[in-house]
């Protein structure tokens, strides 16, 4: 792969890992990062949607630093992972066998879509990988839009979509949060969510690049048409958004951390993987999509 070496002074050297999606970041520590080599960050972020580094060693507070010169953090209670007590921002992905990943069926999504308000992306720190397994997917919307034809662009252009939590999160793909007291008012409270509207394409409001902005895990239908014309459409752009050539797929290894842009981007969390996998999340408050 090419390297470009983006800022001498600050040494950072990108490498773009795919065509459509992706770059590896060397040359920084995330713990003590220079005004100067956080503008780098964020222009390669811009870039190419997703940035990856290696061999970070971040306590919670490094981390939740580095989160902060995105935006603003998320609280953790309004996710359905597990939570580090001493830092509310924090979610906590722990699965193994006898903790198994709840995600039970195909889950491409764009987090939190289901509000009027989306987040703007999402920091992802690795502290423990299992051997095989466990890989991260991310799709880049911006490559699956200008791959629609002409016809379909035109066919879009202004029309909404109705999203809703409660696709995502339905007692028939992850019962088990809602076994217990608390998982069940949660879930009632999740049902009680009423559906958002946003334009079926998104323009990025820093690059002003054009996106397919509808995904599998929160779109319910397209507004302004039927039904059946509606499911067809929306079945046709899911299974476009699943072409490999828009695609960039992760294997962790512990020390790794992931910034993506929750604007552009789906992800999918592969379930394949029987040993712990121990990862911290923060998720970085957005804006209303245009």
């Amino acid at each position: 792969m090419r390297k470009t070496q983006i800022a001498a002074a600050a040494r950072l050297l990108v490498r773009k890992r795919v065509p459509a999606i992706g770059a590896s970041i060397d040359g920084v520590d995330l713990a003590r990062v220079t005004d100067a080599q956080f503008a780098e960050l964020h222009a390669a972020l811009i870039a190419h949607h997703v940035i990856f580094f290696r061999d970070q060693q971040l306590t919670p507070e490094n981390l939740l630093a580095f989160a902060r010169r995105w935006g603003e953090p998320q609280a953790a209670t309004e996710s359905s992972f597990g939570k580090l007590d001493d830092f509310p921002e924090i979610d906590v992905l722990d699965y193994d066998a006898t903790r198994p990943p709840y995600v039970t069926k195909e889950m491409w999504h764009t987090d939190f879509t289901g509000r009027e308000r989306p987040t703007m992306g999402s920091v992802l720190y690795a502290l423990e990988i299992p051997e095989s397994g466990g890989d991260t997917i991310w799709v880049s919307l911006v490559a699956a839009y200008d791959a629609l034809s002409d016809r379909m662009k035109q066919y879009l252009a202004g029309m909404r979509a109705e999203h809703r939590t409660v696709k995502a999160f339905g007692d028939d793909i992850r019962s088990n949060l809602w076994k217990d007291d608390a998982g069940k008012r949660r879930f009632e409270q999740i049902k009680a969510l009423a559906p958002v509207e946003h334009p079926a394409i998104r323009t990025h409001p820093v690059s002003g690049r054009k996106a397919l902005f509808v995904n599998e895990g929160y779109t319910t239908r397209l507004l302004g048409v039927d039904r059946k014309e509606s499911d067809a459409v929306l079945g046709y752009l899911f299974d476009h958004l699943r072409t490999p050539e828009f695609q960039i797929r992760h294997h962790w290894r512990k020390g790794d951390l992931v910034v993506w842009d929750n604007r552009i981007t789906q992800h999918y969390a592969v379930a394949d993987y029987a040993a712990r996998r121990l990862m911290y999340r923060i998720t970085i408050k957005g804006d209303k999509p245009d």
